[in-house]
């Protein structure tokens, strides 16, 4: 990955409150990017930059982080699912999904959300959860344009999942 500008500046004018870019083409230098893969293009506030400093600070994982801005596909709580892009399945995931699994996945963020999802590896190359991920969505009450951290772990005997929302 070819390192760029530790921030890219988003603020104006407009607004007191500073923010900073990341995505699948925008690198930055700090200590928390190797440990962070990000999904899509995600705006940080500095209590998003000081949250997710403080979670790398505290456990670094040996699968990065999945950082993401949620949407309506992800948020839509008949039909939703959660889609991991193919670089970071292929590069973290793909030894996990060789058949579809369900996974252990929990979230704190305002209630604790514990249940089973399942996940696997679709024919365009990423990992989809699906079964059970509305009702993440609904317990750790993620809305659209939320951004959230998903840590994959190896458990005992199979691959987890933690999700963290980093904004309110």
């Amino acid at each position: 990955m070819a390192a760029g500008p530790s921030y890219i500046n988003l603020s104006d004018s407009k607004s007191d409150e500073e923010t900073w870019l990341r995505g699948p083409t925008i690198y930055g230098m700090e200590f928390f990017d190797k440990h962070c893969h990000f999904g899509n293009e995600v705006e940080l506030t500095k209590a998003n930059l000081d949250h997710l400093k403080s979670q790398v600070n505290d456990y670094k994982p040996q699968i990065p982080y999945y950082v993401c801005k949620m949407g309506k596909t992800t948020n839509n709580l008949t039909r939703g699912k959660m889609t991991f892009n193919k670089e970071y399945t292929e590069e973290h995931l793909k030894n996990y999904l060789t058949v579809p699994t369900t996974i252990p996945i929990t979230s704190n963020t305002n209630a604790w959300v514990g249940t089973r999802v399942r996940i696997n590896k679709v024919a365009t190359g990423h990992a989809v959860i699906t079964t059970n991920w509305p009702d993440v969505v609904m317990g750790a009450e993620i809305k659209d344009g939320d951004i959230c951290m998903f840590c994959f772990y190896e458990g005992k005997r199979e691959l987890g999942c933690f999700v963290t929302r980093l904004s309110n």
